[in-house]
């Protein structure tokens, strides 16, 4: 498997399932940039891309704020930002208390597009999906999916999955046991959703499907420091994985006539981390949070002298005496202290570098009767940086694993055809699909 994972000669030698299988698709790659993309194209590590960027239009896309998975997939599949869907992230803090839990299906407060066609729709490992709810079609989510009997609908498929070995996601500890077993490993998920793929095809007519890799992802985490250093040790491993990216999408593509709307995009983009910063020691450190260090308590280890603390990297909420059982931020408080954070981390440096781009106030970016649910401020790190939001960190600035982090500016979105897309938002996606790429709902 290590030594598979280096070649390329045994790749999706698999039988071919007729052509024209399925009038449309979306292809999903999980945080891949768009010059990451367009660079790998040209230099032909992905031929088959670079073909298709020649059959339409790739623009930059800006994620979703805040630019993780669960809120920008979710932007997508609604084609609408958080305030209206209601989701922030891969965690929220449960109504009037500190406790969090994971975002599941059921929380979503918009309905996603497969739930307003009459197409038969075929989705497969889509994030922040997770339980597989009743559609016209089938679905297996994506990370996070506790379960993997919840995971797939309809569940008649399940037995399939389970006697050929799918996962729902790759365990990333792999990278610090060994790093050709963890790209041995993200090489294996990746045949295995085609051949997952191929299977519900010869079984079953879908007019739609949507297809995300979050390979991409992955690689780009652990090794964006490997593409970036053409010296590094694992860079042609790097391009070798992009190479095979480029295999499934061209097996993907070839199940579509040849004019049929294919859609491409990312979540998010990706950078490089040179240092981490711990908002919630920043915090600490500035007198805007104060708490108990009990580790079974997490953020119930919050006081009540507490204005504001940081969740999930980028997401800052104040403590309003509405939210929260122990806040004191009175109403009429919130613009005041929203300013005066925006100063404070704004001004920030490090080592004369300035650390935090953007801050963003909820009012500002956020429209919808899911707004009152949103962190207070978003804050989004200079190149370079990443957050992190450790509640019981003492350090300010520390060493990353990880040599990538999210990005939100530059995400990328592909239409084949002629498009006029002016620098898009990750939920304008659908309606210029159906604009320009011709795919059509009903």
């Amino acid at each position: 498997d290590v030594e598979r994972s280096r070649g390329l000669g045994d790749v999706y030698k698999r039988q071919k399932i007729g052509c024209s299988v399925l009038k449309s698709a979306i292809i999903g790659l999980d945080g891949v940039p768009v010059k990451l993309l367009q660079t790998l194209a040209d230099n032909d590590t992905m031929p088959h891309m670079k073909q298709l960027i020649k059959q339409g239009t790739l623009t930059a896309m800006r994620s979703s704020l805040p630019p993780n998975s669960a809120a920008s997939w979710n932007s997508m599949i609604t084609g609408t930002n958080p305030g209206t869907h209601g989701v922030y992230g891969f965690t929220d803090f449960i109504p009037r208390t500190y406790t969090q839990s994971f975002h599941n299906s059921h929380k979503l407060k918009t309905q996603p597009f497969w739930r307003k066609t009459t197409k038969r729709t075929l989705i497969i490992n889509l994030p922040a999906a997770y339980p597989a709810q009743p559609m016209n079609g089938t679905m297996i989510t994506g990370f996070v999916s506790p379960s993997m009997e919840k995971s797939v609908y309809p569940n008649t498929h399940l037995p399939w999955l389970q006697e050929h070995d799918y996962k729902i996601d790759v365990d990333a500890s792999l990278f610090k046991e060994s790093v050709p077993l963890f790209l041995s490993h993200l090489n294996k998920a990746l045949d295995k959703r085609l051949e997952t793929l191929d299977y519900l095809l010869e079984n079953q007519r879908y007019d739609t499907l949507f297809f995300v890799v979050t390979g991409t992802d992955r690689i780009e985490h652990y090794l964006w420091d490997a593409y970036t250093e053409k010296t590094h040790q694992y860079h042609q491993d790097f391009l070798d994985f992009y190479t095979r990216i480029d295999q499934a999408i061209q097996h993907i593509t070839d199940k579509l006539p040849e004019d049929a709307p294919l859609m491409m995009l990312s979540d998010h983009g990706m950078g490089p981390i040179h240092k981490a910063v711990n908002l919630n020691t920043l915090l600490r450190q500035e007198g805007y949070l104060s708490n108990e260090t009990n580790l079974r308590k997490n953020y119930n280890n919050i006081k009540p002298e507490t204005r504001a603390f940081a969740a999930e990297q980028t997401k800052i909420y104040l403590n309003t005496k509405e939210r929260f059982p122990k806040g004191t931020v009175k109403q009429d408080q919130i613009e005041a202290l929203q300013d005066e954070l925006t100063g404070l981390l704004t001004e920030l440096t490090y080592n004369g570098e300035k650390v935090v781009k953007t801050v963003y106030r909820k009012q500002d970016i956020f429209t919808g009767p899911e707004t009152c649910t949103a962190p207070e401020l978003i804050a989004i790190p200079c190149k370079g940086f990443t957050f992190k939001t450790g509640l019981f960190k003492e350090t300010l600035y520390e060493d990353d694993f990880l040599s990538g982090t999210h990005t939100e500016e530059d995400a990328f979105l592909y239409i084949r055809g002629e498009a006029e897309m002016d620098y898009p938002s990750i939920s304008d996606a659908l309606r210029l699909f159906k604009e320009f790429g011709g795919y059509k709902f009903a």
